[in-house]
């Protein structure tokens, strides 16, 4: 329990922070990319709580957040992999890894959109996201085993 507070208390969370707004304040391209990124990631989040609902395996929730500083750091890294930030997937990788409650829904959720993505070729996917999904799926699954976490780079 110590080591994972005191790892995630070494989340570049700050850093990567600043990075985004430093990105999104210097060119609006790519804060209309930053906004897509962050889209994504509240589309994913909302096809897994209908989906959850759908199955049957929904419970109440409090309105307390259960996001950590290593879901965050995650996130962010997220949307700035979307910017073209190819470095950053390590970061995804380890949010994944120390987070993997988390990470397991939004996995489920990346899935059930390809799936649909495949039924309905109106819904949009690119490609590249395969490469994310199987790299957060690894990561998710070295942090369930007890895995080193810190072989994925922030």
């Amino acid at each position: 329990m110590l080591a994972m507070a005191s790892a995630q208390s070494d989340t570049p969370f700050l850093e990567n922070a600043m990075d985004v707004f430093a990105r999104a304040t210097a060119n609006s391209e790519v804060l209309s990319l930053n906004l897509s990124g962050l889209i994504i990631l509240l589309v994913l989040k909302v096809a897994v709580v209908a989906f959850s609902l759908m199955s049957g395996g929904a419970t109440a929730r409090s309105g307390v957040s259960t996001y950590s500083e290593a879901d965050l750091t995650g996130g962010m890294c997220f949307i700035l992999y979307t910017s073209g930030d190819e470095s950053k997937l390590n970061c995804v990788a380890r949010a994944a890894c120390e987070s993997t409650e988390n990470a397991a829904d939004f996995l489920t959720a990346a899935k059930l959109w390809y799936k649909v993505h495949n039924i309905i070729k109106a819904v949009p996917f690119n490609e590249k996201y395969n490469k994310v999904i199987d790299v957060v799926e690894a990561a998710n699954n070295l942090g369930k085993s007890g895995g080193e976490c810190s072989k994925f780079g922030w």
